[in-house]
C-alpha cells in the first residue's frame, strides 16, 4: 500500500459506524468452569458480543465486573452445586453456560444416628448432614416447613459404596414421597417437595442393600432464587387433584426376582376407574444385570400395553386404563432368570398425562426459545410444545414471574401439541434489566386436575450434550427489556365500509444512527370479518401499505387494533406496536 493512501484509510476504519460492529450476544464457555464456595473468584467469559454485557447467575452471588469492555468478573457466593451464567445486553440476550461451586468450608453438620421416628434429629433447612449408615436400619431426621414451602432432598455417597434410599413422611408416618436415584443424580436419591400443610416432616435415610459404616452426605435445601426469580418449586410427586384409584397385592410394589421357573413375575391389578397410570420396573439401580420388561393383559388375556422390544434400556410405561382387573407381568427382555434377575416396581398416578417443552434447537448458531426480548409495555410470546399422552382437554397456561404481565393468549386447545404465550410486559418495567420467569400447564380430566411444568432441560441437553444441567434452570425462562429501536406510525383510514379492500400505510422511524434490522409488519386484534395479510421488509425499507379486507363483522366501531412489527433483532424476535386504532365500520349502503 502506498504510503500517502494509509491516513485515509485509518479514518475511514475510525469513521466506521459502531453499530455496524455489533454482533449476536453469544457465550461458548467461562474460565474457570469450577469456582469455590466463598472466595470471591475472578472469571473470564469467551463467546461474541460480550463488550458491554451484564452477567446473571442462577445462583445468589454478588457480581462485579473488573474491566469495562472485556467480559472478565468476580463472583462470590455461599451457594454450592452446579450452576449457569447469561449474559445480555443492548444486543440480546445469550445463551447459557454452565460451571460448578465447590464447597469451600466444612460447614456440615454431624449426624446423630438417630434410629427411630420418635427421636428423629432436629434439622433445620438449609443443611448439609455427614454421617455413616445404620447396619439394618435407617437415620432419621426432623425439619419443619411452611404450607407451600419448597425444598429438595438428596444424598450422596461420602467417600463409600454408599447406594441412598430416601423417604420423606408426615410427622404422623404417613409416607410422602420416596426415591432410590434419580435421573438427574444417577444414583443418587432426590425428592422436590412442596409441603402441603405447615408442620414437621420426617426424613428417613438408610442404604438401599441395609449396610452399615457407609459414609454419607445428606442435603436439604432451599430452590435457588436470583433476583426476581420465583422459587424453582417443584410439585410433589402426586399431583392434588389425582386420587391413587387402583389396588394391588400386598407386596406387589417393591423388590422381586424373576424366578428360574416360570421366568416372569405376576401381579394382580384392581382399577377402581379410569386413570393414568406410571409403572416402573427398575433394576440398574439394585445392580442387577436384568432387563425388565413390562406386559399390562386385561383377565381374559387380552394385552393392554407392552414394553417397546426395540429399546434396549430400563423404561417408564405410562397408559389409561379403565375400571377393571388386569394382571401385571414382567419379564427380563433378553429372557433370562435365576436369584440375580432382581428388579423393584413402583406405580403410581400423579403424573400428569401431557408434558411441556419449549422447541429444540441443536444448531448453536440459532437461539433457543428460553430467552425473549420485549419492550416496556410490549408484547412477547413463548412457544409452547405440549406432548400428549392420550389426553385431549384444552391446558390452561399460568406465568409464575414477580412481573404482572397482562396474559393475552394462555391455552393451548383441545387437542392441539403447540400454541403460543402470549404475554405483554407492563409499560413501567425498567429498560436494561433482565427477568426470569416459569409456565406451568393445568388441565382436568373426569374429575382429577393435572398439572405439569414447562421444563427446558432435554432441549438444553441435546443443544450441549456434555454439560451438566442444574435442576434450578430446568424451565426456567428469561426476558430481557428493550429501549425501543423505532416507532411504528400508521395512518389510520379512520372509517371503512363493508366489502372495501382499504391500504393502510405504515412507517417505521428507526433510531437516528441505530442499526436496522428486517422486519414482519402485521395488523393485531382484528374480529371475525376483517382480514389482513403480513408484509415483509428488509433492513433498508421503512414504509409499507397493509391491505384490509372488510368482509362483515359484527361489530359497528373497532377499538384496540394495533400495527405490530416483529423486528428479526440479532435473530430474536422483538415486537413494536403502534399506538392504538379506532376504525368505525358503516354499511355501504
Amino acid at each position: 500500500m502506498a504510503p500517502w493512501l494509509l491516513p485515509v484509510y485509518l479514518v475511514v476504519l475510525t469513521a466506521w459506524p459502531c453499530w455496524l460492529q455489533a454482533q449476536n450476544v453469544r457465550l461458548e464457555r467461562c474460565e474457570p468452569a469450577e469456582i469455590q464456595s466463598g472466595v470471591a473468584t475472578e472469571i473470564r467469559l469467551h463467546g461474541g458480543g460480550l463488550e458491554e454485557v451484564s452477567l446473571w447467575a442462577s445462583f445468589p452471588a454478588e457480581i462485579e465486573r473488573i474491566a469495562e469492555g472485556e467480559p472478565l468478573f468476580r463472583i462470590s457466593t455461599d451457594y454450592v452445586g452446579p450452576g449457569a451464567l447469561r449474559v445480555h445486553s443492548n444486543d440480546g440476550v445469550s445463551n447459557m453456560v454452565y460451571l460448578r461451586v465447590e464447597d469451600g468450608g466444612d460447614s456440615a453438620v454431624a449426624s446423630e444416628g438417630k434410629t427411630s421416628a420418635e427421636e428423629a434429629q432436629e434439622i433445620a433447612v438449609p443443611i448439609t448432614v455427614e454421617g455413616s449408615s445404620q447396619n439394618l436400619g435407617s437415620h432419621y431426621f426432623r425439619f419443619g416447613a411452611r404450607k407451600g414451602e419448597a425444598v429438595i432432598l438428596r444424598a450422596e455417597a461420602r467417600d463409600s459404596d454408599f447406594d441412598g434410599v430416601l423417604t420423606l413422611r408426615t410427622a404422623s408416618g404417613r409416607r410422602l414421597a420416596q426415591a432410590d436415584d434419580s435421573q438427574i443424580d444417577g444414583l443418587n436419591p432426590r425428592i422436590h417437595f412442596t409441603a402441603p400443610e405447615e408442620g414437621h416432616y420426617i426424613v428417613e435415610l438408610m442404604d438401599s442393600e441395609y449396610r452399615g459404616g457407609k459414609g454419607y452426605q445428606l442435603w436439604i435445601e432451599e430452590p435457588e432464587q436470583n433476583g426476581d426469580a420465583l422459587a424453582a418449586a417443584v410439585a410433589s410427586p402426586v399431583n392434588s387433584g389425582v386420587v391413587e384409584e387402583y389396588e394391588t397385592g400386598e407386596g406387589v410394589p417393591g423388590r422381586h426376582v424373576i424366578g428360574a421357573s416360570t421366568g416372569m413375575v405376576r401381579f394382580p391389578l384392581h382399577i377402581k376407574k379410569r386413570v393414568f397410570l406410571t409403572l416402573v420396573a427398575a433394576a440398574r439401580k439394585l445392580r442387577s444385570p436384568a432387563l425388565p420388561s413390562i406386559r399390562i393383559l386385561k383377565e381374559s388375556g387380552e394385552m393392554i400395553a407392552e414394553s417397546s422390544r426395540e429399546v434396549f434400556d430400563e423404561q417408564d410405561m405410562q397408559v389409561w386404563l379403565d375400571a377393571g382387573d388386569y394382571r401385571i407381568e414382567v419379564r427380563d427382555a433378553y429372557g433370562r432368570r435365576g436369584p440375580e434377575m432382581k428388579f423393584e416396581l413402583t406405580m403410581h398416578a400423579g403424573t400428569p398425562p401431557f408434558s411441556l417443552s419449549v422447541p429444540g434447537q441443536k444448531d448453536k448458531k440459532q437461539p433457543l426459545a428460553d430467552n425473549f426480548l420485549a419492550v416496556p409495555g410490549g408484547v412477547f410470546v413463548v412457544p409452547v410444545q405440549c406432548s400428549r399422552k392420550g389426553f385431549t382437554p384444552e391446558i390452561r397456561l399460568q406465568l409464575e414471574s414477580s412481573l404482572a404481565c397482562l396474559k393475552l393468549q394462555d391455552r393451548v386447545p383441545d387437542g392441539k401439541e403447540s400454541a403460543g404465550f402470549r404475554l405483554r410486559l407492563p409499560s413501567d418495567t425498567v429498560t436494561g434489566t433482565l427477568h426470569t420467569f416459569r409456565v406451568r400447564g393445568v388441565s382436568e380430566l373426569e374429575g382429577s386436575s393435572y398439572e405439569a411444568r414447562l421444563e427446558t432441560k432435554r432441549v438444553l441437553k441435546e443443544r450441549d450434550e456434555t454439560s451438566n444441567i442444574p435442576e434450578s434452570i430446568n424451565g426456567l425462562l428469561a426476558v430481557r427489556v428493550m429501549d425501543p429501536p423505532l416507532k411504528v406510525e400508521v395512518t389510520s383510514p379512520g372509517e371503512v365500509v363493508k366489502g372495501d379492500v382499504v391500504k393502510v400505510p405504515v412507517t417505521l422511524n428507526w433510531e437516528e444512527g441505530g442499526r436496522r434490522f428486517s422486519s414482519k409488519v402485521r395488523i393485531v386484534g382484528l374480529p371475525r370479518g376483517i382480514e389482513s395479510g403480513e408484509k415483509s421488509l428488509d433492513d433498508k425499507t421503512s414504509s409499507v401499505e397493509l391491505e384490509l379486507k372488510v368482509g362483515n363483522p359484527e361489530q359497528a366501531e373497532l377499538k384496540d387494533v394495533v400495527v405490530e412489527v416483529e423486528i428479526d433483532f440479532h435473530r430474536h424476535p422483538l415486537r413494536i406496536e403502534s399506538s392504538p386504532l379506532t376504525l368505525k365500520i358503516r354499511d355501504k349502503s
